[in-house]
């Protein structure tokens, strides 16, 4: 799970940089264009990232969410949950996965800060409003990572909703652990737990 999150952060932190830009470029050139940069970053503000989760904030604001879909995320990862949450649940739903991501992303960023993205030829022709975009993640402890972005056309612009590692869907996989807890407990329970752990967590990574 710790990798699944940090390659989506990566992606997403990657395309916050390319956002003006993303009506005239595919998916699979942000990624490419941007994945140098983003790692240059990553490495040289790792420490502000561990010890200033405030600055992982702003730069989430000022540069991810632009191009995020958190709204079609949400609604994926909670499934059947979705269509009977009020839009009060939905709202924080999406603000606690939110903060959920940046903690997580915080707190690993440091053990990854050298990885190496290569974005790789398409398998097939993409078509419509959805685009994949495959490629392999080196961090630098064994075999590559095959990680496949899932971006969907929102308007004229591309929107990140959905990535694979190794073939493990990110939706799919908080959808499974999220619906059985909501089973077991209740959606509003799920939403205050997530609350209360980001809340905890909130401190400077040490």
């Amino acid at each position: 799970m710790k990798k699944l999150i940090f390659v989506l952060s990566t992606v997403l932190f990657a395309s916050g940089f390319a956002w003006l830009n993303a009506e005239e470029k595919t998916p699979e050139q942000i990624v490419e264009d941007t994945s140098t940069e983003v790692l240059r970053v990553v490495n040289e503000e790792a420490q502000r990232i561990k010890s200033e989760p405030g600055y992982v904030n702003q730069v989430i604001d000022e540069l991810i969410l632009p191009i995020v879909d958190l709204q079609a995320m949400g609604k994926l990862i909670l499934g059947k949950h979705w269509k009977t949450a009020s839009e009060e649940q939905r709202a924080k739903f999406i603000e606690e996965f939110k903060s959920m991501l940046i903690r997580t992303y915080a707190k690993s960023i440091a053990d990854y800060g050298h990885a190496k993205i290569s974005v790789l030829s398409p398998k097939a022709k993409n078509q419509g409003k959805y685009y994949t975009v495959n490629t392999e993640l080196d961090l630098g402890s064994g075999v590559p990572l095959n990680v496949a972005y899932v971006f969907r056309k929102n308007s004229d612009t591309w929107k990140v909703f959905d990535l694979s590692v190794d073939g493990l869907s990110l939706i799919k996989n908080f959808r499974t652990s999220f619906s059985q807890e909501i089973s077991e407990t209740s959606l509003d329970a799920l939403i205050e737990r997530l609350a209360n752990t980001n809340a905890e967590k909130a401190e400077p990574v040490t």
